[in-house]
């Protein structure tokens, strides 16, 4: 296979990895309690930055006056400008401020709770936690999350009416308005990285959780644009007002959600990839007419074959009795036998046939190898590393296919035994 079509395959595989995955895990609902908590935490937390803002551009009358003008065209069709003039007009007091904060405190728990809730199903099966832990990060990441995007948004929208400030020279307001378009979704990729590499409990590598940052955020600026051009906000604010770009926003954060989790199952992926293909792999050489799509990505990994795949020749010993058990064994074409030392010579206990798993006992149960297994014909097997093994046995597949393994292998013991008497 060359290396673009495998490229190709492998950005595939993940892609309905992760797609499944997300269907399964119901993630939809979660990316739509995210959109739901975001809403209440979004007004404290735009009250909050435009007080601090107002206040800090108390003495600049221009600067104030583009903050109204903001707001309102915010607020649409159903803007009150006396209320606006109101707001802007004294500064935001301490216990204004503190009432404030404390509200947003309040709110934004849901936020960090909802995607918690998300990423604990997505990360379900690796690793292990603790509620301390969990509430504890969840109480530090609130704080610096929320104390980072106030500050932003308050840095933001100073930057904004300081760039519209007259007597600004072009450069500089060309500078304060690049800084203020790029502190937001700085922000934002360091919100979904501090999430994607923080709080599984299995914490994934640097680098993966970066790029599935990246991509998330990426994402988010590349829907909301194509978005606002197709679906403006000025026909939703004829129609309902306020509510006009409410239905907007709440539009974009719903698909920002969606994506954050997407993006947090293929991060999940791609640690645990080799283990999920041999899921897949299994479960198609089971099925007698796997769909065309399971076929073509799964029916035969060139990836599992590339980096766990040995040949041993007819007489090869795959293992020899004493040896460690550190790794399970999967035969994919051939036949290995499984022998132990007896008085009267070698004994053969147990023929493992194509599409069967060996090996694994002395894995689970960490001990040395209680029989040597030999090649009987030429054998293409697969070498599972524990790390691997571990995440199959927790799949249902496994259950279920270790069972009936068991269960064949204890009644082939009984005839052979049964017959010998």
């Amino acid at each position: 296979m060359g290396r673009k079509r495998r490229a190709t395959t492998a950005i595939a595989q993940r892609l309905v990895f992760a797609l499944e995955r997300f269907g399964d895990h119901e993630l939809a609902n979660h990316a739509a309690a995210g959109a739901y908590a975001f809403l209440l935490s979004a007004i404290p937390m735009v009250l909050l930055a435009l007080g601090l803002a107002s206040a800090l551009l108390r003495t600049l009358p221009n600067a104030l006056a583009e903050a109204e003008r903001m707001v309102a065209s915010f607020l649409g069709a159903m803007e009150a400008s006396e209320v606006i003039t109101s707001f802007f007009s004294k500064p935001l007091g301490g216990l204004a401020a503190v009432i404030g904060a404390l509200s947003l405190l309040y709110s934004a728990r849901l936020l960090i709770v909802t995607i918690q809730r998300g990423i604990r199903v997505i990360w379900a099966m690796s690793g292990k936690s603790g509620i301390l832990r969990e509430n504890l990060f969840s109480v530090l990441l609130e704080l610096v999350v929320l104390v980072a995007v106030v500050a932003v948004l308050t840095a933001s929208e100073t930057l904004r009416f300081l760039a519209d400030t007259p007597g600004s020279g072009a450069l500089f307001s060309l500078a304060l308005r690049a800084v203020a378009r790029v502190a937001p979704p700085a922000v934002l990729l360091g919100f979904v990285y501090l999430n994607f590499r923080f709080t599984p409990t299995k914490r994934p590598p640097h680098g993966v959780a970066f790029l599935g940052a990246l991509c998330c955020v990426l994402g988010t600026i590349g829907f909301s644009s194509v978005f606002g051009l197709v679906m403006g906000g000025a026909r939703y604010n004829l129609l309902y007002g306020i509510f006009g770009n409410l239905i907007v926003l709440l539009a974009n954060v719903y698909f920002f959600f969606s994506l954050f989790f997407f993006f947090a199952e293929l991060v999940y992926i791609e640690e645990n990839f080799d283990a999920l293909l041999f899921v897949r792999f299994q479960r198609n050489l089971r099925s007698p007419t796997p769909p065309k799509i399971e076929r073509s990505l799964f029916a035969e990994p060139e990836r599992l074959f590339r980096l766990f795949g040995r040949t041993y020749a007819k007489g090869e010993k795959v293992f020899s009795a004493g040896d460690g058990g550190h790794e399970a064994y999967f035969v994919r074409n051939g036949l290995i036998g499984i022998y132990k030392a007896g008085p009267e010579g070698e004994l053969r206990l147990a023929s493992v046939e194509a599409g069967e798993i060996f090996g694994e006992m002395a894995l689970i149960q960490d001990e040395l190898r209680s029989a040597t297994a030999r090649a009987d014909i030429e054998s293409l097997v697969l070498v599972i590393p524990p790390e691997i093994f571990e995440l199959y046995l927790k799949s249902d597949d496994a259950h279920r296919r270790l069972a009936e393994l068991l269960s064949e292998r204890l009644r082939k013991a009984n005839e052979r035994f049964g017959s010998s008497r």
